[in-house]
């Protein structure tokens, strides 16, 4: 998920800082965000996607630079579901987290959730969901269209179109050399990013990323 004009200033943001799923361009100056958003309401939300994004991370790691295949892979999935169902959960008592419920660092835990959401039927149905009261959320001021551009090519990419905002790398064939999916018009590309307050080229981090 930025126009990120989100500056993390919290204790929290330690938390996050060690990994991301976005690239380096995502990030302001220094890799952190430049929005400045009120003291979350509800911070036992915000723990609760900080302390999911954390644990997801160390699992998300070893499975990127792990080459083996199989049942062993089925811990991730367990992990990606469950946190797809505490994400549910939230969004149906509150809809998108934004800045209001759970400040700037849920804000950016949520995002990243949103990315690696596991639906095993492969409808998408949910993650669509999520777009759309994120789109209601950058409306109102509760989230960034830039965090919005992510979950928008997140979901492009899902349903086999070309993204828009080049924010979305394949990770799988190695982590250390994520491959951009594909993007539309390339030409305009910097274009498209600059009004959502992207930088105007992607630059991958070298960082587990979302399912791909």
């Amino acid at each position: 998920m930025n126009g990120h004009a989100m500056t993390l200033t919290s204790p929290l943001h330690s938390a996050l800082s060690a990994s991301a799923v976005h690239d380096n361009s995502e990030h302001g100056a220094g890799g952190r965000w430049s929005v400045h958003a009120p003291a979350p309401s509800r911070p036992d939300i915000v723990r609760d996607l900080i302390d999911r994004v954390v644990a997801a991370d160390r699992r998300w790691e070893f499975a990127s630079s792990n080459t083996a295949a199989g049942p062993a892979y089925s811990p991730y999935e367990l992990l990606d579901a469950a946190n797809t169902e505490a994400l549910r959960r939230i969004a149906g008592q509150h809809g998108w987290p934004g800045f209001s419920l759970v400040g700037q660092d849920g804000s950016e835990a949520a995002l990243r959730l949103a990315l690696r959401v596991y639906e095993p039927h492969d409808d998408h149905e949910f993650v669509r969901a999520l777009l759309r009261l994120l789109t209601t959320a950058a409306g109102c001021g509760e989230a960034t269209w830039a965090q919005w551009a992510h979950l928008q090519d997140r979901v492009s990419v899902l349903n086999g179109y070309d993204q828009q905002y080049g924010t979305q790398y394949r990770h799988d064939a190695s982590p250390l050399e994520p491959e951009l999916y594909p993007v539309a018009d390339p030409q305009t590309l910097a274009a498209r990013r600059i009004t959502v307050g992207l930088t105007p080229a992607p630059c991958p981090q070298a960082l587990p990323g979302p399912r791909t």
